[in-house]
């Protein structure tokens, strides 16, 4: 099953990667509903009027994956809008800094062996973002970390399969960051090259590539039995399960 051409980020000048789950067709043959949860980047740069269209779309929840030394030199502008509920919830809390990834994956940038290690190590925090989005007031749920890649990307991808959407389409989904956030991309390789990484190294870092998310579902499959197994070890029972596919189809 392909990934919908349809699927664009929001356009807002100024964002980058700000895309619904919506769109998606599951096993079940319902889809993904759209403006129901979005992912995305910080909202840095979102002018007055697209802020106001982003509530307009019925955002009610924002859920801040980033530590607080990130949130502290780039807040979300709408954290303290009284129109929505925001949460902060450092999701990779306790892994080694990026710069130790290395040395995690055998001398390379592997972000699949560190979405791995958050998957087994952070379960706490995955099973906190996934019960403040399944409890969230009626609404729009929006939850991101700086690119909306990474962090973000893992909550996605336990999101939809958890609809039961197909792992190819969630691998392609993860992939899409390339697309819809290269503006993004292109900014971060500068920043990170100036920090004294090889263009090689960094390619690596900001990479999206489906085949990154296939490995971490042969994973969740591997060691837990599958990602609906995975959220029940975590404490994520079926009532949570089902309030979170209702938020989403």
């Amino acid at each position: 099953m392909a990934i919908p051409l349809t699927t664009e980020a929001l356009p807002y000048p100024g964002t980058h990667n700000i895309r619904c789950l919506g769109g998606y067709e599951t096993d079940r043959g319902m889809v993904t509903q759209a403006d129901a949860i979005w992912r995305g980047c910080s909202l840095n740069g979102i002018e007055p009027e697209h802020h106001e269209d982003l509530l307009s779309r019925g955002l009610t929840t924002i859920i801040d994956l980033r530590r607080d030394d990130e949130i502290a030199s780039a807040p979300n502008p709408l954290a303290n809008d009284p129109r929505v509920v925001y949460v902060n919830i450092p999701l990779f809390d306790g892994l080694a800094p990026i710069d130790r990834m290395a040395e995690e994956s055998g001398g390379t940038f592997d972000f699949a062996v560190r979405y791995v290690r958050a998957l087994d190590e952070c379960q706490d925090n995955m099973a906190q973002v996934l019960r403040t989005i399944a409890n969230a007031a009626p609404g729009g749920v929006y939850f991101h970390c700086t690119a909306g890649k990474d962090r973000t990307g893992m909550i996605a991808m336990l999101l939809l399969a958890n609809a039961g959407v197909p792992r190819d389409v969630i691998a392609e989904e993860y992939g899409l960051t390339a697309r819809l956030g290269a503006s993004l991309m292109d900014e971060l390789r500068e920043i990170i090259i100036d920090r004294g990484q090889t263009p090689e190294r960094t390619a690596q870092i900001l990479a999206s590539e489906p085949a990154t998310m296939h490995r971490v579902l042969d994973h969740l499959e591997a060691t837990y039995g599958g990602p609906i197994a995975y959220l029940d070890q975590i404490g994520i029972d079926s009532t949570t399960r089902e309030k979170l596919a209702t938020r989403l189809l």
